[in-house]
């Protein structure tokens, strides 16, 4: 049968994780932002010696699994750093370099959803390519990516149990030492699950509404 009433005591100490796993999810989800970004602009500039490495950069990225990645940076920074890097910082930066190729993907089939008349419509108007992208292209862009990259975080959000390989205190962490203190893995794994559904639901709804919002705004 199963008991949840022995894993009272321990209601801090997931509230402790899940913390972890939100300020992993941010600073993973800041540094894919902006890598993806600059990804997409890169491979769709058209300059080989930009497109070529971000292409390279995003295939490998992406067909390798974060779990290794994970690993990979928190054992091998230190030897290339030469200093100590915590479970936590190696585990969100191999999240948002492994999230940005993801992102770029979704940012340059936003951009690449853009109409070619449009760029011809702004160059007429004398608008540099900097300007065109920043004013004209970007912003009608958001309107196509927003729904995948709501996908993405929420993958991003799940995905940062992988870090509990290289001991992260994050939510999944906690649940196995609770289980393990407990002799209880079937309720604390099961309340992980349920915390995780509680913290990636109302992303859904929240990138659901903004997605209607801007299709309203298209009317």
């Amino acid at each position: 049968m199963f008991n949840f009433s022995i894993l009272g005591r321990y209601v801090p100490d997931f509230l402790s994780g899940l913390a972890v796993t939100a300020e992993l999810t941010a600073v993973s989800l800041s540094i894919g932002l902006v890598l993806g970004l600059a990804l997409a602009l890169a491979r769709g500039s058209g300059v080989r010696v930009l497109s070529w490495p971000a292409y390279a950069y995003i295939e490998f990225f992406r067909t390798t699994p974060p779990l290794v990645q994970i690993v990979w940076f928190y054992f091998g920074m230190p030897l290339v750093v030469g200093r100590d890097v915590s479970s936590f910082q190696a585990a969100a930066i191999a999240l948002g370099l492994n999230i940005g190729a993801f992102l770029a993907e979704v940012f340059r089939a936003g951009i690449q959803g853009i109409p070619v008349t449009q760029w011809h419509a702004a160059k007429v108007l004398g608008l540099s390519r900097v300007h065109t992208l920043r004013f004209v292209i970007l912003p009608q862009a958001a309107r196509i990516v927003i729904a995948p990259i709501g996908t993405t975080v929420i993958l991003l959000i799940k995905g940062t149990a992988l870090a509990t390989a290289i001991g992260t205190p994050e939510l999944l962490r906690i649940g196995q030492l609770v289980a393990v203190e407990t002799f209880r893995p079937l309720e604390a794994l099961t309340l992980v699950a349920v915390v995780y559904f509680v913290a990636t639901y109302p992303v859904a709804i929240a990138f659901g509404l903004v997605e209607k919002r801007l299709r309203a705004g298209e009317d």
